[in-house]
């Protein structure tokens, strides 16, 4: 019968399509002509085959129908493509002629701040993309929500929202922010809102991610925003004919299982709360939830009325990484969705977008159903973006302004009563374009004017207003976008490239109403991107262009910190991807000291035998000898130390190298027993005049193949001080050691004695010297900066003098500090660190990279911490392995962007004063 059913409404799609295909080529005006012309220019022949026939036939899938208002007046077409990127240009075509990317934003205060590296780099081509395509940056107008007596506003459309995201920021809320944007088609697969989703997420936090539907409400498009169903689910949705009523609430589609059995699967990783919508109604059915598998609860459907249906609810706890939830109904059953939250503090943003959405057909769900499933999200926003229908139902005469005025007046009004403490966004439509019978592409009429109304609207309702029409670049917008692969040839639906454009479009937009309502928890300047590098890494990037260009060289970069430099993760990310492009010359220098799962991912291995103590100048008097890590590990008679490079790699046949050995001899001791692979050493040979103070003394052997183990015996009479050993090979490349002493500031660096540091790292050869303190200097109360600013500054003289090296210095990571009751708040010195760091960098004549930054900025710790999985480290100072490998794919990636410039002749950001 279902198929007898389907048949029919394809034949008869068919013979819809094919007449309004017919009248669309008649010689009628264009305002009666159902479907515009399907080309820009030229014969329509093919595009009229497509469309008619099934994709099974022509060997080609759907295209996406040219109007909102085809899915709705015909039920069971096409509405959208699989997956749109599908359909799409190459990824990066759209972008292949935009001019080159600058390191850093160029334009401040457009919304950028606060964004990721990874995000940020993204962001930077769209922004590449708005200035060819004549986008705009157009502020949201806040309007009025609530006056005083004498007329003045006291509180914005925006505020409710805007104050929601000052409590995250401050960690004052412990609830989600929940958004709930409604529209058409433009978002029904999710597009633009994913930007804008994302951005926001990653800006303050992920709560999850929110109102999905049962499953696709249509025959096509992205299944992002629901769940997996068995096919034999009913949907009504209120855009069809003859819509649900008196049972769908905003929510705006009815999965109903009609007696039989049916179900569907979400993916719920990183989710621990689960909400079903529901219809309850008399001699309903249940509904199972498993997880994983498992049955975890049943939910009854039933109604306590005999004889009234209405929208329910059941919320339920998901267990600690669970990965998906299923739903299998018994009985008959309506669902409308499932949302699913974190049950932690974030942004949380449903999307719901309906084919062929209007405000009337978001009327025509049932009054109380909106509102009882409205004030169970609890938003802190409602979005509303139609009128792309509207215009298209005025532009061919089939309604009017006033009535388009009133249906919008109803719906903000509706909003507004149902959640008073929530803001509500209005937006107005897109450009979109038409096409006249000889086939050539014009603008259409109608968006404007219906923009205008919204704004109007808005503005008398209380709601904020965002002019996508303007933003987008007015009218004939749509036209060009078509021409550079941004819009389907319906001249109505953006493509994914487009619509990622609208949605940053729209996100920076919320940046700034965010912006210009909330005071920065530290007043600083911390600007993303590396800095300073075309001036100070001159050097360096030559080095590293002749490598690429076939030179046989080394290149060499030492970097020196604390923590985050001696987890090695950091570093071990960057070594590998500049080894693959470069090179690999060697792993480089590994530290004395105890056994550390840390080294394992690089294949290192540390071993310690007998009687050894492991000591560091954090708490040693000033002017100690020490490694470069300022480590020293101190082993009594007969004690034994091995340090192993490339434990478990194969044998392989690789140019020789030789391996360095680095130890503190003290006068009149024996000479302590060394083997390398097994073999022992030959006796050093006489000093030229005996040691008359303990001295670093660095040994070198020959080696080859790629796997080494050094061993330090102390001799039977007399003890041993190891300092640390390295690797290198006699190949071209990458060397870089990773010189870092967890808890160290620069000053702990200072400190340690000159001539012991400065020896053992011009024996480094380095060519860049990384230094990265400043986290553990934000956690001193008591910080002086110009001491800081005077020390560091010299400090890095010193070493660049002894080594010849050019510099880069990278900022503090965010650091975060938890008092009694839980909340966070800054370091009490992350301020003047951020500002004093750039300044060192200036002064030293060194580039600039800020870690914090690259996180996304202020509290960006605090949102690392609550992704999935944590990126941050719960002590709110460390990263996760994971974290510190994005960190570093940030670093690497505005490292390689400075280098490709420097190659191109084109200037990098410089440091700014402060």
């Amino acid at each position: 019968m279902d198929f007898l059913k389907a048949r029919s409404t394809g034949l008869t799609l068919v013979l819809t399509v094919a007449l309004a295909l017919g009248l669309s080529l008649a010689p009628v005006p264009e305002a009666l002509s159902p479907i515009p012309s399907l080309r820009r220019a030229g014969p329509v022949g093919p595009k009229l085959t497509a469309l008619v026939l099934p994709a099974s036939l022509t060997g080609k899938r759907p295209a996406r129908p040219p109007s909102d208002t085809m899915v709705a007046d015909a039920p069971g077409a096409p509405a959208l493509p699989p997956e749109e990127e599908d359909e799409a240009p190459d990824a990066g075509a759209a972008l292949a002629d935009a001019p080159a990317l600058p390191a850093v934003p160029t334009k401040p205060g457009i919304g950028l701040e606060e964004l990721s590296a990874p995000t940020l780099a993204r962001a930077l081509e769209l922004e590449s993309l708005r200035e060819r395509m004549g986008a705009q940056h157009v502020d949201i107008e806040l309007n009025c929500r609530k006056a005083g007596a004498d007329g003045a506003c006291l509180e914005d459309g925006l505020a409710p929202f805007t104050r929601a995201l000052a409590e995250l920021r401050a960690d004052t809320r412990r609830t989600p922010v929940r958004v709930v944007h409604l529209g058409d088609s433009l978002i029904a697969s999710d597009y633009i809102t994913d930007t804008v989703r994302d951005r926001l997420q990653e800006r303050f936090g992920a709560g999850g991610k929110g109102f999905l539907f049962i499953t696709r409400p249509a025959s096509a498009g992205r299944w992002t925003r629901s769940g997996r169903g068995s096919d034999g689910w009913v949907i009504e949705r209120l855009v069809d004919t003859k819509w649900p009523r008196d049972r769908v609430g905003w929510t705006g589609v009815a999965f109903s299982s009609s007696g039989g059995s049916q179900s569907t699967r979400y993916d719920v990783e990183g989710s621990r709360v689960a909400e079903l919508f529901f219809l309850a109604q008399p001699a309903s059915g249940s509904v199972a939830l498993s997880v994983d598998g498992k049955t975890l609860q049943r939910v009854q459907t039933r109604g306590f009325s005999k004889t009234k249906s209405e929208a329910a609810f059941a919320r339920v706890n998901l267990p600690e990484g669970a990965k998906t939830l299923s739903l299998t109904t018994s009985g008959k059953v309506e669902l409308h969705g499932v949302s699913l939250e974190t049950g932690a503090p974030g942004v949380v943003y449903d999307t719901v977008g309906l084919l062929g959405g209007m405000a009337e057909v978001y009327l025509r769900a049932q009054p109380a159903a909106f509102r009882a499933q409205l004030r169970q999200r609890k938003p802190s926003m409602v979005v509303l973006m139609v009128g792309g229908n509207e215009a298209f139902f005025y532009s061919r005469d089939r309604t009017t302004l006033d009535e388009v005025r009133q249906q919008m007046k109803d719906l903000v009004a509706r909003v507004r009563a149902n959640v008073p403490d929530a803001a509500c966004l209005v937006m107005s439509p897109i450009d979109a374009g038409v096409r006249t019978m000889s086939g050539e592409a014009i603008p259409r009429r109608g968006s404007k004017e219906v923009g205008d109304i919204f704004r109007e609207e808005a503005r008398a309702g209380g709601c904020a207003f965002w002019d996508a029409y303007t933003a987008m670049g007015g009218e004939g917008s749509a036209l060009r976008w078509l021409d550079e692969g941004l819009m389907l040839e319906d001249l109505v639906h953006p493509r994914a490239k487009g619509s990622d454009l609208l949605g940053h479009l729209l996100d920076l937009a919320l940046q700034r109403a965010f912006a210009k309502s909330h005071a920065p928890l530290v007043p600083v300047s911390d600007t993303p991107g590396l800095q300073g590098a075309d001036a100070a890494l001159v050097k360096t990037f030559s080095r590293m262009s002749r490598r690429e260009a076939g030179e046989a060289l080394r290149l060499g970069i030492s970097q020196l910190g604390a923590s985050h430099t001696a987890s090695h993760y950091f570093t071990d990310a960057v070594r590998e991807v500049l080894a693959k492009r470069f090179g690999d010359a060697g792993r480089g220098f590994i530290a004395a000291g105890k056994p550390s799962q840390r080294l394992d991912a690089a294949r290192v291995a540390r071993e310690l035998e007998g009687d050894w103590t492991v000591e560091d100048a954090l708490e040693a008097p000033a002017g100690g000898l020490w490694g470069l890590t300022g480590v020293r590990a101190v082993g009594a008679p007969g004690a034994k130390l091995r340090i192993q490079f490339c434990k478990g790699c194969p044998d392989a046949k690789t140019p020789s190298g030789r391996l360095d050995l680095y130890t503190l001899d003290m006068p009149g001791a024996a000479a302590p027993d060394i083997t390398v692979d097994g073999e022992p050493m030959p006796p050093d040979a006489p000093l030229p005049e005996p040691l008359a103070a303990p001295t670093v003394r660095v040994r070198s052997f020959p080696v080859s193949g790629p796997a080494h183990t050094v061993q330090v015996a102390a001799p039977a009479n007399g003890g041993v001080t190891v300092l640390g050993a390295s690797l290198e090979h006699d190949t071209p490349g990458v060397v870089l050691d990773a010189l870092g002493l967890p808890g160290a500031t620069a000053f702990n660096l200072r400190d340690m004695d000159a001539a012991a540091v400065d020896t053992q790292l011009t024996s480094r050869r380095p060519d860049l010297l990384v230094f990265w303190y400043g986290t553990n200097e934000a956690n001193k109360a008591d910080l002086d900066a110009a001491e800081l600013r005077r020390d560091y500054t010299a400090l890095i003289g010193r070493l660049r003098k002894a080594t010849n090296a050019e510099c880069l210095l990278v900022g503090p990571t965010d650091r975060l500090a938890q008092d009694a009751n839980g909340r966070w708040s800054e370091a009490p010195a992350l301020a003047p660190v951020l500002n004093t760091l750039p300044q060192v960098a200036k002064d030293a004549g060194c580039a600039y990279w800020s870690a914090r930054a690259a996180m996304g900025g202020e509290r960006s710790m605090l949102r690392w911490q609550r992704t999935q999985p944590a990126l941050g480290h719960p002590d709110g100072v460390h990263l996760t392995p994971e974290g510190y490998a994005r960190l570093a794919g940030a670093f690497v990636r505005d490292f390689l962007a400075a280098y490709e410039a420097h190659k191109k002749g084109q200037p990098t950001a410089r440091v700014e004063d402060n």
